[in-house]
């Protein structure tokens, strides 16, 4: 029996996702299912960048607005919902377009969910250890066990880390040879995967004008919301990019322009992880900028479908 057909599209935040989704979607009759850990959750609107109330009426999207900030959501709950939107989609007849650059959403809806083992008593350990010890200690020693894991991973990403430390403890092999063979595992889906693939320094341009559009569009409005409606600055989506910056502006008295100078750099350090994470994704196809983006995508799309 032949599996569904879907297209992915995905590349580093800021490279124009949203966009070429939204053509692609109108020329070829398809609906959008994000692939976005943020986009989930309501009232998180401006630094998401989320599509315009305008923009999904006109496409149906899926899986964005599903969540309550406060409420837990993760990647088996996306791959479950995600597979139901999917299912109507070609239910309906139409090919499914999944958009969106988070890898691990990616990974579980085209390949089930990671394997990787758990052990709360050893994950205890660890989140000892960072409290105790600090993240650098843990991060110097993923860098000895899994250097691969750790090139792709912040030293301040405590859950990363953690995780990543815990799977070389229980399975004895680190985390990113572990996953490798995760990688190759069966696919759910016949899926076209493209990649957009813009040059760096115009990426950085980008994050850079995408970040000073949404302090000016209402991004510390927008926190200020959320929190006097009693959401904890420590909650999931309140600790993502532009948010936590906007938070610490509010509460810590840290200044405006270091807020959206740290939202800055730490979007482009998030971009480069992100094309780490995509240069290494099997059968994906790159859309470079010189290829003339629009036209490649509906070349490659039409020869798929």
């Amino acid at each position: 029996m032949s599996h569904p057909r879907i297209v992915v599209l995905s590349g580093p935040t800021a490279s124009g996702k949203t966009g070429l989704a939204l053509e692609l979607s109108r020329e070829f009759g398809m609906e959008i299912v994000s692939a976005d850990s943020m986009q989930v959750y309501r009232r998180f609107d401006i630094g998401t960048a989320k599509p315009t109330r305008e923009e999904r009426e006109g496409v149906p999207h899926h899986l964005i607005d599903v969540a309550d900030p406060d409420e837990p959501y993760n990647v088996g709950k996306y791959v479950e919902e995600a597979e139901t939107a999917i299912a109507g989609i070609v239910s309906r007849g139409k090919t499914p377009l999944v958009v969106g650059g988070t890898g691990m959403y990616l990974r579980a809806l085209l390949r089930g969910l990671d394997p990787m083992p758990s052990d709360p008593a050893v994950r205890a350990a660890l989140d000892r250890s960072w409290e105790e010890e600090g993240g650098d200690i843990l991060y110097a020693e993923l860098s000895r066990v899994d250097p691969e894991t750790a090139s792709r991973v912040h030293p301040s990403d405590r859950h990363r880390v953690v995780r990543a430390l815990e799977i070389a403890a229980i399975g004895g092999i680190p985390a990113g040879r572990a996953r490798s063979s995760w990688a190759c595992a069966s696919k759910k889906y016949e899926s076209l995967f493209l990649v957009l693939w813009p040059y760096r320094e115009e990426l950085y341009r980008n994050i850079e004008a995408r970040t000073e559009r949404m302090f000016q569009a209402g991004l510390v409005n927008e926190v200020s919301e959320l929190l006097e409606a009693g959401y904890d600055r420590e909650l999931k989506p309140m600790r993502s990019l532009g948010y936590r910056q906007a938070a610490a502006h509010l509460l810590d008295a840290l200044p405006l322009t270091e807020a959206v100078e740290s939202t800055k750099r730490d979007t482009r350090r998030y971009a480069k992880r992100q094309l780490t994470w995509l240069s290494a994704e099997p059968e994906s196809i790159r859309i470079a900028p010189e290829s003339a983006l629009r036209r490649e995508a509906v070349r490659l799309v039409n020869m798929f479908l």
